[in-house]
């Protein structure tokens, strides 16, 4: 991911458990670095007074030339702006009140917050270069819903929307298997094989011949993390997790050691609630799925022909169910009555070891005042090479029913372009700075996230599937809920179902494309 300054690009991005490179030019660290050295320059620029020289080192001049070069070697887009003028058309984009969605994407109006009024500049940069007025419709917080009243008006044929913006798993089947987007392939101006598009995901995404989902530098990724007492590891004199993680000794013995280390009946009641210690928590419970792709074990992979085909049946899964269903039966996980954030047991109570949560909730956590750390989730044992980091963030897509490709192509293209050059920038800032990162731990693991994000394909076609869906959240329902490591049984009960969900997944496909070209 680009920016003024220097690229803040996705490395290692995994895709069902194969690694694929994403080069960049420049890492976070280094961006602080940049960040730095600018604050430093302009505190140097004083008053007339100040008359001392900066120091300044071999090192800092490496970086300074690392950062100029950056700037200057930054590719150009290919949209012809000195001859594309829309006419003030609208280019309405369409979202639900989820997740980055809410923070990270749209600003109707400068308001004096830096992220909000960066992403006012990016739209008003885009509108300005095609003559186009960018709208948003903007739907309520359920994503079923969301659907629900996004697909009747694209059946009706109406040119409504031109900007989709998705959840990760519902509708993301629907959609590509019935004809209801438009095949990116053939949008104008959009060049999938500049820094600012992942063409690599994106066809892992495309299961047919076309492709229907846009991953760019727009979409900012929302990988769940860790987030850890760091009071609780002091007074308990527990190993550091960040020591841990750079070791590469975090695994899944070395949380569920630590998550049991941290269990105590407080009050001495002889029983387990709300008032007493717990190991780990999550507001609900798709946040302990991210402990299967960390563990690098996925719901599916491909087959020789490049099909989608389960994958879970493994030694690995049995024993991650026993893992959590004893951690469950011996009170070390927290389950909230619901899943309202109110009723969530929270690190700030001081009464929890980890906190399953998004990245996104950063938003909400910068209001603790107990210290806390954040890290990646485990690795399964310390064989496995890297730590993996499941991206929970939504998906773009574009509906069929668009009767100015131009304009669309024309605008997602520099929307993505534009991210570079102050969203992702000041959205590193904030997130790293101003919310999250209290100390240099912090700014080097959000570093490991983002350079480890993973994709679950199977989840995010059929996570919601019947059959599938339950073997996608199998680890939280069969483990967790029911406190059983049956696994054998469990998927016996639904392979049936979800291999019936892959094929009539496909055979859809397969119409709508031979229909459609």
């Amino acid at each position: 991911m680009q920016n003024t300054v220097g690229a803040l690009r996705i490395k290692n991005i995994c895709f069902g458990g194969n690694v694929m490179k994403h080069l960049h030019r420049m890492s976070i660290s280094v961006f602080l670095i940049a960040a730095s050295l600018m604050t430093a320059a302009m505190t140097s620029c004083g008053g007339a007074g100040d008359t001392e020289a900066p120091v300044t080192d071999a090192a800092t001049v490496g970086e300074t030339a690392a950062v100029t070069e950056a700037v200057e070697t930054r590719a150009p887009h290919a949209v012809p702006v000195d001859t594309l003028d829309f006419g003030g058309e609208e280019l309405c984009q369409v979202a639900f009140d989820w997740q980055g969605y809410q923070f990270y994407f749209f600003a109707s109006e400068e308001n004096g917050d830096i992220m909000n009024d960066a992403i006012y500049n990016r739209t008003r940069a885009v509108e300005d270069a095609l003559n186009i007025k960018l709208v948003l419709e903007m739907h309520g917080d359920n994503c079923g819903t969301y659907v629900s009243e996004i697909k009747p008006v694209i059946l009706a044929g109406d040119d409504v929307y031109d900007l989709m913006f998705n959840h990760c798993i519902d509708g993301i089947a629907t959609y590509a298997s019935e004809g209801y987007l438009y095949n990116l392939d053939n949008l104008p101006y959009v060049d999938m094989t500049a820094d600012w598009w992942n063409r690599e995901q994106m066809d892992v995404l495309k299961l047919g011949e076309n492709t229907y989902y846009a991953v760019n530098d727009m979409m900012v990724p929302c990988p769940y993390v860790i987030y850890f007492s760091k009071e609780l590891v002091k007074n308990l004199d527990m190993e550091d997790p960040y020591q841990l993680v750079y070791d590469g000794k975090w695994t899944l013995d070395q949380f569920e050691t630590m998550a049991r280390a941290a269990v105590s009946d407080i009050n001495g009641d002889g029983k387990m609630d709300e008032n007493d210690r717990w190991g780990v928590t999550a507001q609900e419970t798709s946040k302990y799925i991210s402990f299967m792709t960390g563990a690098g074990q996925y719901i599916t992979d491909r087959d020789a022909d490049g099909r989608i085909q389960l994958a879970l049946k493994t030694e690995k899964t049995q024993d991650m169910m026993e893992s959590f269903a004893a951690m469950a039966k011996d009170n070390v996980v927290y389950m909230p009555p619901s899943m309202d954030r109110s009723d969530m047991l929270t690190l700030d109570t001081g009464r929890l070891m980890f906190q399953l949560d998004s990245l996104s909730a950063a938003e909400l956590l910068r209001e603790y005042t107990v210290e806390f750390g954040l890290i990646p989730y485990p690795k399964y044992d310390e064989a496995q090479k890297d730590y993996i980091s499941l991206d929970w963030g939504g998906l773009l897509s574009v509906p069929c029913t668009i009767t100015n490709p131009e304009l669309v192509g024309a605008a997602m293209e520099l929307l993505a372009w534009e991210s570079e050059n102050e969203v992702l920038p000041t959205y590193y800032d904030m997130v790293l700075q101003g919310k999250l990162a209290r100390d240099d731990d912090a700014v080097k693991m959000l570093d490991i996230l983002f350079d480890t994000i993973t994709y679950e394909i199977g989840g995010n076609y059929f996570g919601f599937s019947a059959g599938f869906g339950d073997l996608f959240y199998a680890l939280p329902r069969l483990a967790i809920e029911k406190k059983s490591s049956d696994f054998t049984s469990f998927y016996e009960k639904l392979e049936k179902g979800a291999n019936k969900s892959i094929e009539k997944f496909y055979e859809s496909l397969e119409n709508t494309e031979a229909a459609n070209g």
